[in-house]
């Protein structure tokens, strides 16, 4: 199943928001994309990232890791606090 992932892109002097770049992994990069909320297809992948207000999407088959998207230690802390 895809995943969608947010990576952080460094600040440049001019943003007023942090930058990011959309990541599509574990996907077949041919698969069409639907506008938010509207149902209506998207022609690329860079449409899409652009209504999201993102620099740049990356779409592939491979599983991309992004160190600052792991929550598995969070998950344990919440996990022990319910014990």
């Amino acid at each position: 199943m895809a995943r969608l992932q947010i990576l952080e892109l460094p600040e440049g002097p001019d943003d007023t928001r942090p930058p990011f770049a959309l990541v599509v992994d574990q996907t077949v990069p041919e698969r069409v994309v639907l506008a938010p909320g509207t149902g209506k297809v998207l022609d690329r992948w860079e449409e899409f990232a652009g209504r999201m207000g993102a620099r740049a999407v990356i779409v592939t088959p491979e599983t991309v890791d992004i160190p600052a998207n792991d929550h598995t230690a969070y998950r344990q802390e919440v996990r022990d606090a319910d014990e």
